[in-house]
């Protein structure tokens, strides 16, 4: 249903992920590409006969990012953005000039063109480790949130259907966050590195990860995904058959080129180029008014696609969807062909124990009773410090030859099978948690009489609480921890009793002696992974106070925001101290300043050996064309000398520039949880006075605002 319209083969290989179209004139397309090497190559077709058609721009640094835009729509024509480890650049290439050279101490992993924050004009939003910032057309910074963890994808769409763009972060720690501004509004966990994201249609987005997987989210709520032992090297959207809704389009490392329905998944056309695909963009690169699909390879390869006329695409699409349908029927007739066969075996099997014994019980060939039923449950065990899926039927006859299990981010591979070695009408599978992720088991067991080889699937679904992984302490009492937060509320403290229950399948209510008239609550915990005390309370003084002890500030603050969410709960402001990880922070901060000092001074040092090695290259050259080679010889032993300490030295500001990163994240991580102790109002303005703290080198005024909630 896409048409080939051009294809085009370029010397230059590309990088995956570099690849875009801009109007560097206002008028014309020209396909811009990152090469290896530190060099961006632009191939504008349409440039006049005595003009070549392939420019070559010299970055002479790894290129980690590009894009191309109206950031400064009064120009009236696009300006390239390129991002390296530590810079952002904008360069006008029709006058040849940069527009503005930034310096982004934290990193540029991704770049994006849009409208950011309460800034209503165009901003080149970078994805940074640990943070995404905005800068406008003069490089000046209007928009910095943190995120976490390192930005590994960006995109804007309208996420909540408000008729705004949120913006989307695709990160490291396997998140994609929707921002309204500066504030989170939904956060979804998946199974890998989040590595491309792009709208589709209204609050519709699609997604890529790291492990071949990709898929379309309506909203927070996934509408499908698939999975491929290949790895995704671009993901685009499209309007392929004309019905003014986008299709996701996919390019891969075999070259396979797919276009999905939005909606369900089903693959409508595919291609294959000779090797990996780099990149999929828009434009009118024929320039003939309609837009074309094109396809990069890393080896070069540009392939432009337009889609068919509506008339063909609409009977091609019904043509597809009676096949599909076809192909459906004929599967389904097959499964039930197997099924009567395996039913004629079990009859037939029946009727011969009959003939052979008339006074043996009658098994119907292994068919189990028909009132078997099969539960499934979540036990945890303060004692065993452990958490399982218990399985059990309700005959003594029956027994369990075996568990399936499918859920996201708890298995490796998404599933696990569990074989008994002595079947039993009862099975426990131990889960072991990572990390706190509220998920769907999809539990499969295979049900079968003691002596029967024929098994019987039960499927069963079940919720698994984010916090499956604490005990309720059978004493009531643990340690408790130093670090704290609390907070206000003028919920009741039956309303919290409901969250607990909800959020902990370990605790109850009744059990702790909470009723509906309580004015008190304490509810300890025992982490099962690393044994940590969790305490919980709340008590009716001052209109209602929640107090969480814990020493992990992560865990406090996801608390924090499932409690809010629960008891719709939108401003809420608190006071917390965590010492020992306010101590680690505090070390960090110093460890930041030590690495800046360190950078400023080899960056100087190297320009000194730079100016030295300049001055003694003349006096060499001067010294050959004199023919005083003894002089000439001296001094390119010199040059030798000074070349390789500044590989040295080079050496030395790499390893000063990882260790910069690295810290710089841990202070994002650390005013990311500082936000999220707090909601609405209050958690933006603790990102806000962190950032102004950060800027000031003002490490008093950020730990207090980190305690506090304000400078």
């Amino acid at each position: 249903m896409l048409i080939p319209a051009f294809q085009l083969h370029l010397t230059d290989a590309i990088q995956q992920r570099a690849v875009t179209v801009g109007k560097y004139d206002g008028v014309h397309p020209a396909l811009t590409a990152a090469t290896t090497g530190g060099k961006v190559f632009i191939h504008s077709p349409h440039q006049e006969q005595d003009q070549p058609q392939t420019q070559y721009l010299n970055i002479n640094k790894q290129i980690t990012a590009l894009t191309a835009g109206a950031l400064e729509p009064a120009l009236g024509r696009d300006l390239l953005l390129v991002g390296t480890p530590n810079h952002l650049q904008a360069y006008d290439v029709h006058k040849n000039q940069d527009f503005f050279f930034k310096e982004v101490a934290e990193g540029v992993n991704v770049v994006i063109l849009g409208i950011a924050g309460t800034c209503e004009a165009p901003l080149a939003i970078v994805g940074c480790n640990g943070s995404v910032q905005g800068f406008d057309a003069k490089g000046q910074e209007r928009f910095w949130t943190v995120t976490g963890s390192n930005v590994s994808a960006l995109a804007l769409c309208d996420a909540d259907g408000d008729g705004q763009n949120e913006l989307l972060v695709g990160s490291e720690d396997f998140s994609i966050r929707i921002f309204k501004g500066e504030n989170v509004i939904s956060e979804i966990i998946e199974t890998d590195r989040v590595i491309g994201l792009t709208p589709i249609h209204h609050t519709r987005f699609g997604y890529a990860l790291a492990n071949g997987t990709i898929g379309v989210y309506e909203q927070s709520v996934r509408a499908w995904r698939v999975k491929s032992k290949h790895s995704v090297g671009a993901i685009s959207s499209y309007d392929l058959d004309g019905d003014g809704i986008p299709e996701l389009i996919s390019g891969w490392s075999n070259g396979r080129m797919e276009v999905r329905s939005d909606a369900t998944g089903e693959v409508i056309y595919k291609d294959i180029l000779p090797c990996s695909i780099s990149g999929i963009v828009r434009g009118d690169y024929r320039c003939d008014g309609t837009d074309q699909i094109i396809v990069c390879s890393t080896e070069g390869e540009v392939r432009g696609y337009l889609p068919a006329d509506p008339e063909v695409s609409g009977r091609q699409v019904e043509e597809t969807a009676h096949q599909v349908a076809i192909a459906e029927l004929s599967q389904r007739r097959q499964e039930l062909l197997v099924e009567l066969q395996n039913y004629d075996a079990q009859i037939k099997a029946a009727a011969g124990q009959q003939e052979r014994g008339p006074g043996l019980p009658l098994e119907l060939g292994g068919q189990i009773p028909a009132i078997t039923k099969v539960a499934v449950a979540v036990r945890v065990s303060e004692e065993a410090r452990s958490c399982s899926l218990h399985v059990q039927t309700n005959s003594e006859e029956c027994v369990i030859r075996g568990v399936v299990i499918f859920a996201d981010q708890v298995f490796e591979g998404e599933s696990l099978f569990h074989y008994p070695n002595s079947p039993a009408p009862t099975a426990d599978i131990p889960l072991k948690l990572k990390k706190d992720v509220a998920v769907m088991l999809l539990v499969k067991v295979l049900v079968a009489l003691r002596t029967s080889a024929v098994y019987h699937v039960f499927e069963e679904e079940l919720q698994l609480s984010r916090y499956a992984m604490y005990a309720s302490s059978v004493r009531g009492f643990v340690s408790e921890p130093e670090s704290y937060v609390t907070f206000a509320t003028s919920e009741r403290v039956s309303r919290l009793a409901m969250w607990l229950e909800h959020s902990f399948p370990d605790w109850s209510a009744s059990a702790a002696g909470v009723g509906p008239s309580s004015d008190s609550l304490r509810a300890a915990f025992v982490s099962l992974r690393d044994g940590k005390p969790l305490i919980i309370a709340m008590t009716a003084r001052a209109g209602g106070q929640v107090t969480i002890r814990t020493d992990s500030m992560e865990l406090a603050a996801d608390l924090v925001q499932e409690i809010a969410a629960y008891l719709a709960i939108e401003q809420l402001d608190c006071q917390a101290d965590f010492p020992p990880e306010l101590a680690a922070f505090a070390l960090v901060l110093d460890r930041v300043d030590e690495l800046n000092a360190a950078r400023l001074k080899m960056t100087g040092a190297v320009a000194d050996s730079s100016n030295v090695i300049k001055s003694m290259l003349v006096k060499a050259e001067d010294a050959r064309i004199l023919g005083n080679m003894p002089s000439m010889k001296k001094l390119y032993g010199r040059l030798m000398d000074l070349n390789r300490e500044l590989v040295m030295e080079h050496e030395k500001r790499a390893t000063n520039h990882h260790d910069l990163l690295e810290a710089l994240r841990l202070v994002n991580t650390m005013i990311q949880r500082a936000a999220r102790l707090r909601v609405g109002e209050p958690k933006a303005r603790v990102v806000a006075a962190c950032r102004q703290a950060v800027k000031a080198n003002n490490v008093q005024a950020l730990l207090k605002i980190i305690r506090e909630g304000h400078a």
